[in-house]
């Protein structure tokens, strides 16, 4: 992008909306999206910062009165610098508190989709971070009544927050204090913590007041990080026009902080996910705005259950979609038809769903009781029949057309009674031993040559049979040994013909195992990294919830630091059923049906087809 759009809108009725230039510009990006947003009272330098995070002098208006210039959410998607093959999603927020707009409302609205959509969040102000700056961001304080987690009610929705907020960043600007507490010097993120102190004890009804915006801040957002900046220039003249000013005429200072600030949130700043697992791509960012506001403008809190669900409805079938796409192309371009042996194709077919089934399983989520790919089974299967079908008629249609061209003599000898004359039942015989010769020696006719040379030499009995019988060089006993022998060497055909569709027919039954197998491992491995990334996620909100812990102990506010202590207990008891080994029950009873479709005898395996690609898994 060359400049920033607008992603979200304040229409003249006040409701927000999704403007559609920047969703069709969020629809074509695949990459994974780092989403990073800032928020602030207006006139407060917000936009300074996203420029320099684009790295840009310009582009997010500045401004340069006291009328606050950024409408709505501001959006500008540009290559992250350290992360290869990611976008950076850079959101700049119209200013909180302009006065001259006067709709509180809206504030919080905006604050709120802020948190929503990004995974860092900047929060951006000036002075001092005291009493007044901190009640300021009361929108933190509302976030309960205007987020849900879940679509079900839950009494406890305000301790899971934390498991999908995004990271806090306080940048405080113009910063003309010591750091300090005490006289001892203290960093910029102490200075925050030291900000967060709980008033202890909390005795009155003022304590509580003074002391809630704290705590929703510390519970939301325990990855907290915090710059101070001193002012960029004294120069009023170079000040209001910073996005002209060149670094080397700014304080050296401040353009040292700066360059940490940006170097932090390209280091720290994570791909943006949606339920904690998936990594949203620019076109899911879209969605999920959209969603959002939709809600938002209908009178409801958006809820970030329902927009997931939603997504991944919309991903699911994609994902099938694609997949299945590319099982078909590959099979049209990798199978010449007629295949020699049923083998050969139902190699390439297991070698081209491999493939479908890996980029079904990359694209897909939260796909319950699987039945996004059940379906997958379901379709693949469907069209792997239709192309067996084809496989057989394109080796039918090539061995008629062998035996038309290696009949023609015969043909012609029958027609003109060539062979009604003494011995002309050996002639007969000789020809037709020649024809089935040639005929074997072609290795291109397909799984149906037997059957078409079983079909041929069937239709040529009543025409041997007529020859035997008026062959007068033959007597009586001959003829009848011949006939038997020509129906033994028909009994002969008619077994080897029953042996190789019973092969071929096994050798689909096992392609059909194949399948399942695919199915089955690739949905093992993902389910085991979705808990890998289930036990990461509850292990760093152990790690963060018992830092909050101490660091309360330490300040001395030992009541809120059991509150700590008890959502620590329950997460290490969702650890434990996480590590549960009862997961993978679930996945038979959830499959089997699609197993009467793809082979019966799978139906007797499957469950211990399940179990032991669980086993193989555990043990590797």
């Amino acid at each position: 992008m060359e400049a920033p759009v607008c992603l979200i809108e304040n229409s003249p009725d006040g409701k927000l909306f999704v403007n559609p230039q920047a969703k069709e510009i969020l629809s074509n990006i695949t990459q994974p999206v780092v989403v990073v947003a800032i928020v602030g009272l207006y006139r407060t330098g917000k936009s300074y910062l996203m420029n320099k995070l684009a790295g840009k002098n310009a582009g997010f208006d500045l401004g340069a009165t006291v009328e606050s210039k950024t409408k709505g959410i501001w959006m500008w998607c540009v290559p992250h610098p350290t992360k290869k093959k990611h976008t950076l999603v850079l959101l700049d927020t119209e200013g909180l508190g302009d006065v001259q707009k006067g709709d509180k409302k809206n504030d919080i609205w905006i604050f709120c989709l802020t948190v929503l959509l990004s995974s860092a969040m900047v929060y951006n102000s000036k002075g001092t971070i005291d009493q007044d700056a901190i009640e300021k961001l009361h929108y933190v304080q509302e976030i309960t009544e205007k987020i849900k987690i879940n679509a079900s009610q839950n009494d406890d929705e305000a301790a899971e927050f934390s498991k999908h907020f995004p990271i806090f960043i306080w940048t405080v600007r113009d910063f003309t204090l010591s750091l300090e507490v005490n006289g001892d010097p203290i960093t910029d993120d102490e200075y925050l913590e030291h900000a967060l102190k709980l008033k202890e004890p909390e005795k009155t009804p003022k304590d509580q007041i003074f002391n809630f915006p704290k705590k929703c801040l510390r519970m939301y957002f325990p990855r907290r990080k915090c710059f101070v900046l001193c002012s960029p220039t004294s120069d009023l003249s170079l000040f209001q026009k910073l996005e002209q000013v060149s670094d080397d005429q700014l304080a050296p200072s401040f353009v040292a902080k700066t360059q940490k600030f940006c170097d932090y949130i390209f280091s720290y700043a994570d791909v943006k996910h949606l339920d904690g697992f998936r990594p949203a791509n620019g076109n899911m960012l879209g969605d999920l705005a959209q969603k959002y506001t939709e809600a938002i403008s209908n009178g409801h809190a958006p809820c970030m259950e329902n927009a997931v669900l939603s997504l991944s409805e919309n991903e699911n079938n994609a994902a099938v979609e694609k997949a299945l796409e590319h099982y078909e192309t590959e099979m049209v371009k990798k199978v010449v038809f007629p295949t020699e042996t049923m083998n050969q194709f139902m190699d390439l077919s297991k070698e081209c769903e491999q493939q479908a089934v890996d980029i079904f399983m990359t694209r897909s989520f939260r796909d319950k009781d699987h039945r996004f790919q059940k379906e997958l089974m379901g379709s693949i299967q469907k069209k792997k029949n239709e192309l067996l079908k084809k496989n057989e008629e394109a080796s039918v249609a090539y061995c008629d057309d062998l035996l038309s061209k290696l009949t023609n003599d015969l043909d012609k000898a029958i027609t003109d009674g060539s062979y009604i004359v003494p011995g002309g039942y050996q002639k007969f015989k000789e020809e037709m031993d020649k024809i089935v010769g040639q005929y074997n020696e072609n290795a291109t006719k397909g799984i149906k040559g037997d059957e078409v040379l079983q079909r041929f030499l069937k239709s040529k009995e009543g025409t041997g049979n007529t020859i035997l019988i008026s062959d007068k060089a033959l007597d009586e006993k001959e003829k009848l040994k011949e006939a038997e022998k020509a129906k033994a060497e028909s009994l002969m055909m008619e077994r080897k013909v029953s042996n190789v569709k019973a092969s071929q027919d096994e050798q689909k039954d096992d392609g059909q195992m194949n399948s399942f197998q695919i199915n089955i491992q690739r949905l093992v491995e993902k389910l085991e990294d979705e808990k890998r990334m289930m036990r990461d996620q509850i292990e760093r909100l152990v790690s963060e919830k018992r830092r909050e812990e101490e660091l309360l102990i330490r300040q001395g506010s030992a009541q809120q630091a059991k509150l700590y202590a008890a959502q620590i207990q329950d997460l290490e008891k969702e650890k434990e059923q996480v590590n549960e080994t009862t997961w993978y029950k679930p996945i038979w009873e959830n499959l089997k049906s699609v197993t009467v479709d793809l082979a019966p005898r799978l139906f007797n395996f499957g469950a211990d087809m399940v179990k032991k690609a669980i086993a193989k898994y555990q043990n590797k």
